[in-house]
């Protein structure tokens, strides 16, 4: 049987393979995996995760107040404001033109005339299973292919004898 030492350069070499690949698969245990659904509830509920679609008219309304026209907007709802508008604080913008842009500013207030679809982030608990059991089968994998090129390996073995030489 061979061991190797913990100090060995092989060693190393097989830890500093497996820390990215952990940081890999705990971050993405961690993401979970999510779907929009039709916002059903209006006034949104707070602290929601929600994506707004926007009316033509609406992009044109948001465009004094963003800059440019937004076609959608990413965001989590801080506020409602009646049945006539809610604040959000938004994450990313996508404009009429395409373009995907984070939002460094500060809350929007968004009329629900101006939104043509609105959808709210939900964990979708079946793919998410699925996705914990690709990522639990990938990390079995890659923890037997370590453990068993590192005792397969052709690192130093440990032998009994001798010491140190005078």
């Amino acid at each position: 049987m061979r061991l190797l030492r913990p100090s060995s350069p092989v060693a190393r070499r097989h830890s500093a393979r497996l820390g990215p690949i952990l940081a890999v698969v705990s971050t993405s245990w961690l993401a979970g995996c999510y779907s929009y659904q039709p916002l059903t509830a209006i006034p949104a509920p707070s602290k929601a995760t929600v994506r707004f679609v926007f009316t033509a008219d609406g992009a044109k309304q948001l465009r004094d107040v963003a800059g440019f026209e937004m076609r959608q907007l990413d965001g989590t709802v801080m506020r409602t404001l009646a049945d006539s508008a809610v604040v959000v604080k938004p994450d990313a913008i996508v404009t009429v033109d395409g373009d995907e842009l984070p939002w460094r500013r500060a809350e929007l207030v968004v009329p629900w005339r101006t939104v043509e679809r609105g959808q709210r982030r939900t964990m979708d608990k079946k793919r998410s299973r699925g996705f914990a059991a690709i990522m639990g089968a990938a990390f079995t994998g890659v923890v037997y292919f370590a453990l068993k090129s590192i005792a397969g390996g052709s690192g130093t073995t440990l032998q009994p004898g001798g010491g140190v030489p005078e």
